[in-house]
């Protein structure tokens, strides 16, 4: 046999296959990331519930913890001990390897390791690992038969294959459980009788099979397969549950609950995905295939696509990231001088814990466990309640109260707003000086961004389950006094109304401008109109001129944030400068903004010119409370609101923000500060004085 000729085409076929895998990765994510953008799946990891992560942690360590005790049961059959903190660094390298190498050929590095780092002999060692992978197999069948009775019939995919898949698998495991002793022997006897290797080498190894055959008929006849499965049981639902937990911990913030995430039908999507993850070819370092399957899957169990696109990519890549870098250390930890190779410490093989040691031990451990997930959860709700409290109230000067008067005498009506002064943000008005504050709709869930119509008759506004700004939230409107709630659309935020009250515009998707009848009827796309201009860029905070011929908004084109205006009947836009907030003047010329760049305390108010270009100043104030934001331009632009608050308390959502409404009369009046409370208050609007027609 010509060796250099096979090892010529061994290293061509190396390099076909590790081609092909880096086909598979890139052509995967190419499409996934045609549908998500890597700033998306950065805000939902940036943005993960804490208590969740932690939740995640521990279910990650219990899934670890058990596996070590599953390996010292069986090298304890074998007569072997090493010591725990050894075999655990041993696990967090086997859980490194399981995803780096195809087919999950990379566990076989425990067998490595235990062998050469710990000194327990091959035989012990691969008897081990055999007994672990088949344990592994036989403990999910159960979990895919239960979550398919849960949700197979409703869930898109094909129950009756599922469960007979199932069954078939749980079969086949236990069939060859029980068949791998005369398989080691039948494979060491086909090895003696073709040796490849030569007879010497091959006689060798082929012992080794025979004595890996031997501990695998000595864990049998000592009777430990039942605790075998229950700890291998308790692996499997440390691992799915620490995914699930992570998957609601990352999708939490954006506004899914528990009741959004059925535990069967995520079960039965991830374990499509760690199937098609085992394939031979599944990527580069695990990155691929994995994504496409939980894409694929997630969609048919009826999850958006968008929240299976995107978690498709951020949960993997959490995960391989979390992985990776702990096996790293691991196996770090393990090439120090004191985890050298030695002669682990030996027992009498026949000698095991009793069964009421063994099966207390595991219910302590389970106990210690739920006690861990119960603090966390915990403290988190604690510390969620303490940040929806109110802050201090400051107190307005005699010069500020008669500035406040002043202010409310001229001004032409209340202001709507929305506040978090309940727990949850809704929609108030209030006089023009503060007083008398009342609740146009506040109800459990976030209503947000009020926008009165022009007649001053009805409030249009963003309702939403939890505050994020990937959150799904819907559009309702509704009588200035709070009555007669409707939702005018689905899937939608941030509504105003056009200039003579009988069209609603509001973004979706932050992707597109949309518009809706007051009626609730011909629902339509304005901006960008299928466009290709704009890609995959956000377009957020849109606001269309009175006339309905232009919209302002943000977008991520040429970097986050910057203001765009577009020209609604061409279709073409303009980019005005980086900011954020726009709003129209009454002419459709002029436009209103937040700049965040050579001004006073970090933002300032300003006017830009559209047919100009130019822009100016209309307010940019120094600290204490220079930080404004959310401008409007009300009454033939007479009026300047806005919201302002001290440095640090600038997130919009949070309820450590202590945003308070300022006003002043245009071009040059003096500034007045109209609420002096320890809540956050957001989106002045004019809430123009309204008397209803007189009946017939």
């Amino acid at each position: 046999m010509d060796w250099k000729k096979t090892d010529k085409r061994g290293i061509a076929a190396k390099i076909c296959y590790w081609l092909f895998s880096l086909l598979v990765t890139v052509g995967i994510f190419s499409y996934l990331l045609r549908n998500v953008s890597p700033g998306d799946i950065w805000d939902l990891i940036k943005g993960i519930d804490k208590a969740g992560l932690i939740c995640f942690l521990v279910l990650s360590f219990a899934m670890s913890f058990f596996r070590l005790w599953r390996y010292r049961v069986m090298l304890g059959l074998s007569g072997y001990e090493p010591g725990s903190v050894a075999l655990f660094l041993v696990v967090l390298v086997r859980n490194f390897f399981s995803d780096l190498l195809p087919a999950r050929i990379g566990t076989l590095v425990y067998v490595y390791l235990v062998n050469t780092r710990l000194g327990v002999p091959f035989e012990a060692a691969a008897a081990s690992f055999s007994l672990a992978f088949i344990f592994d197999i036989i403990a999910i069948a159960p979990l895919i038969l239960a979550a398919v009775l849960a949700a197979g019939w409703g869930s898109g995919l094909p129950p009756g294959a599922l469960l007979v898949g199932a069954a078939g698998l749980c079969a086949v495991s236990v069939a060859v459980l029980f068949a791998l002793p005369f398989l080691f022997r039948t494979a060491g006897a086909l090895g003696r009788k073709f040796p490849v290797l030569g007879k010497e080498r091959t006689g060798k190894l082929m012992s080794r099979f025979e004595g890996v055959a031997a501990e695998i008929d000595a864990a049998r006849r000592h009777g430990v397969y039942a605790r075998l499965l229950l700890l291998s049981i308790l692996v499997r639902v440390g691992k799915y549950a620490s995914l699930y937990v992570l998957l609601y911990a990352l999708l939490a913030p954006v506004g899914y609950g528990l009741a959004d995430l059925p535990v069967s039908k995520v079960f039965l999507g991830m374990c499509a995905a760690e199937l098609a993850a085992s394939t031979p070819i599944s990527g580069i370092a695990g990155f691929g295939v994995y994504e496409g399957t939980w894409s694929v899957v997630f969609r048919l169990l009826g999850f958006p696509a968008e929240m299976a696109n995107l978690t498709s990519i951020s949960h993997h890549l959490f995960t391989q990231v979390y992985g990776y870098g702990l096996g790293a250390l691991a196996l770090t930890a393990l090439l120090l001088p004191w985890f050298k190779v030695a002669e682990p410490r030996t027992q009498d093989r026949s000698r095991r814990a009793s069964a009421l040691k063994f099966y207390g031990a595991v219910a302590a451990s389970l106990a210690g466990f739920a006690a861990v997930i119960a603090l966390v959860v915990g403290v988190g709700a604690a510390y969620r309640a303490r940040n929806r409290s109110a802050g201090p109230a400051d107190s307005p000067s005699p010069e500020e109260e008669a500035a406040r008067a002043e202010f409310a005498a001229v001004f032409p009506g209340r202001i709507a707003f929305d506040s978090n002064r309940s727990g949850t943000f809704g929609v108030f008005s209030m006089r023009a000086d503060g007083s008398d504050v009342k609740a146009v709709v506040d109800g459990p869930l976030q209503e947000m961004y009020p926008d009165p119509s022009p007649d001053g008759s009805k409030i249009v506004f963003a309702r939403c389950a939890i505050l994020s700004k990937k959150a799904p939230s819907d559009i309702w409107v509704c009588d200035r006094d709070g009555n007669n709630c409707r939702k005018l659309a689905d899937n939608g935020t941030f509504p105003t109304f056009s200039g003579d009250g009988k069209v609603v515009y509001f973004e979706r998707d932050r992707k597109r401008v949309m518009a809706v009848n007051i009626d609730g009827s011909g629902e339509r796309e304005v901006f960008p109109a299928g466009s290709a201009d704009w890609g995959d860029y956000q377009i957020v905070k849109p606001r269309v001129s009175a006339d309905g011929a232009r919209v302002v908004f943000i977008s991520d084109r040429k970097g986050r944030w910057n203001l765009w205006w577009a020209d609604l009947g061409t279709g073409k836009a303009f980019h005005v400068s980086d900011g954020c907030e726009g709003g129209w003047f009454c002419d459709g010329r002029r436009i209103v903004w937040i700049k965040d760049r050579d001004v006073r305390e970090r933002t300032g108010i300003f006017e830009y010119d559209i047919e100009g270009g130019g822009s100016r100043e209309l307010q940019d104030a120094d600290a204490p409370r220079g930080h404004e934001y959310f401008p409007t331009v009300v009454d033939g632009d007479a009026f300047l609101l806005w919201g302002a608050c001290r440095p640090g308390q600038h997130d919009h959502l949070s309820a450590e923000s202590n945003y308070q409404i300022y006003g002043k009369r245009l071009p040059d009046g003096p500034v007045v500060r109209l609420t002096f409370d320890g809540v956050n208050n957001r989106w002045p609007k004019l809430l123009r004085n309204f008397s209803a027609p007189a009946a017939e």
